[in-house]
């Protein structure tokens, strides 16, 4: 992960810090996974749109580390599409979504959300059919 040195103060990213060692000692732990992915949505007091520049980096990076070391699970995807869509809007949730539709190609939650997203955000039904 990142080093934490300049994404703010260090009693900010404590826990961050806390659970990224979690992860790095024992990267098959789902649970330190898990702390460390809830940790970095928390930053800041939630992420949004206003969130400092670090704290988004640093959320982006724990979510594309897990998903590269547990990409089969469509609901953190979706998790991960939904923030985006928050924080950058629907082209970025849109990057997400195909990742994630490349890396688990039969799951039909997923292709069904995804399906869900571009019909709430295409008003042109005719590219959402392409």
């Amino acid at each position: 992960m990142s080093d934490f040195g300049h994404f703010g103060s260090d009693e900010e990213y404590a826990t961050v810090r806390k659970h990224n060692a979690e992860v790095e000692s024992d990267p098959d732990n789902f649970e330190h996974w898990e702390n460390l992915i809830k940790a970095c949505e928390t930053l800041e007091g939630g992420l949004n749109r206003n969130s400092s520049p670090q704290a988004l980096a640093t959320f982006r990076d724990a979510y594309d580390r897990f998903l590269i070391k547990f990409p089969l699970l469509f609901g953190y995807w979706k998790k991960y599409a939904d923030m985006e869509f928050n924080i950058a809007g629907p082209e970025s949730a849109e990057m997400v979504y195909e990742r994630g539709c490349a890396s688990i190609t039969n799951s039909v939650d997923l292709w069904t959300d995804y399906c869900s997203f571009k019909m709430e955000t295409t008003h042109d039904p005719h590219l959402v059919r392409e």
